[in-house]
C-alpha cells in the first residue's frame, strides 16, 4: 500500500509595515518525517457542503531515541485554538484553522480538528 505524500505545517500572522503577513512556525508532520514528536494519523475529509475537515493526533511525550529518556513534546505549546494549519495533501494546499482539541481518556495524546 502506497502512502500519500503530505505535509502539515503551523503558521502565524504578524504585522509588518502596516500589513499582515504570515510566517511558518514549524513542520509538524509529513509522509517522510521520522521525528518521534511528529503529528500522526492525519485524515482529510471533504464534506458534502464543500468544506474540509482535517484531523491529526499528537502525543504529549515521546521517548528520545538517542538518550532513551521520556521527553515532553515541544510542538504541543504551538497547537492552540485558531492556529493556522496548512496541509499539502495529494498535490493540493489546504488552509485550515484549529477549531478543537480532544484529549484521549488515558491522557497520552490529543486529537486536533481543523476546518477551513
Amino acid at each position: 500500500m502506497r502512502k500519500d505524500k503530505y505535509e502539515i505545517s503551523l503558521w502565524e500572522d504578524y504585522l509588518e509595515d502596516g500589513y499582515y503577513k504570515e510566517r511558518k512556525l514549524a513542520i509538524i508532520g509529513s509522509n517522510t518525517m521520522t521525528a518521534s514528536w511528529r503529528a500522526v494519523e492525519p485524515f482529510l475529509k471533504q464534506n458534502i457542503n464543500g468544506t474540509n475537515t482535517f484531523t491529526f493526533k499528537m502525543y504529549y511525550s515521546y521517548i528520545d531515541t538517542e538518550t532513551g529518556l521520556k521527553e515532553t513534546n515541544p510542538m504541543i505549546k504551538l497547537l492552540v485554538n485558531e492556529r493556522k494549519v496548512k496541509v499539502h495533501w495529494k498535490n493540493k494546499w489546504y488552509d485550515l484553522v484549529i477549531k478543537s482539541c480532544q484529549e484521549d481518556s488515558n491522557g497520552k495524546s490529543i486529537t486536533y480538528t481543523c476546518k477551513d
